[in-house]
């Protein structure tokens, strides 16, 4: 177990305070990092540098307790955080119509609404130098086009086997070239 360090400034914990176990649940991307995390009644809300993610423990009567991954909410498409009934915070997607939203008792929510609106900005503008380099990587990848003028036949030939003698010949061949077996 970690050592016990009192929560941060706003009831933030250390992100070394995850327990191992919840750690290896959330499976961070490439580059991603725990910027902080906040105690909920069930676990944390753990805040990385592109999106929140809510890490709850699933407690069981006759077996282990273990950890689950509750909502991801991206920086790309997060709405504005809110406070609401003065215990909670509430995130939610940011497009028309979204049903997909979660409420988190968290010991000072205006501040952490506060600090996740922060890192929202500079999480979107990572999203989008994300983007960025997977369309290069994606044109690098694309064959090239051929030049203006030029002229491309694509054709696509399906061969079979010969019933008697095993050759390919194409599908459209009455007789077989190898032994002049018949195409059925």
């Amino acid at each position: 177990m970690h050592e016990s360090r009192p929560p941060t400034e706003g009831g933030a914990t250390y992100p070394d305070q995850i327990e191992e176990g919840a750690r290896s649940q959330l499976d961070l991307l490439e580059g991603e990092q725990i910027a902080r995390c906040w105690l909920t009644g069930l676990g944390f809300l753990v805040m990385t540098n592109l999106r929140c993610v809510h890490l709850w423990h699933k407690p069981q009567l006759f077996v282990k307790s273990e950890w689950r991954v509750g909502p991801s909410f991206f920086f790309y498409n997060l709405a504005s955080p809110r406070v609401v009934a003065a215990r909670f915070v509430e995130l939610s997607e940011g497009y028309a119509g979204s049903i997909e939203a979660g409420r988190f008792a968290v010991r000072n929510p205006r501040e952490v609404c506060h600090e996740i609106e922060e890192a929202r900005a500079a999480g979107r503008a990572e999203w989008e130098a994300r983007r960025a380099r997977a369309q290069r990587e994606l044109r690098r990848l694309e064959a090239p086009s051929p030049p203006p003028g030029a002229t491309v036949i694509v054709r696509e030939v399906v061969k079979i086997r010969c019933n008697y003698c095993g050759n390919l010949m194409e599908m459209r061949d009455a007789f077989c070239r190898a032994c002049g077996a018949p195409n059925r």
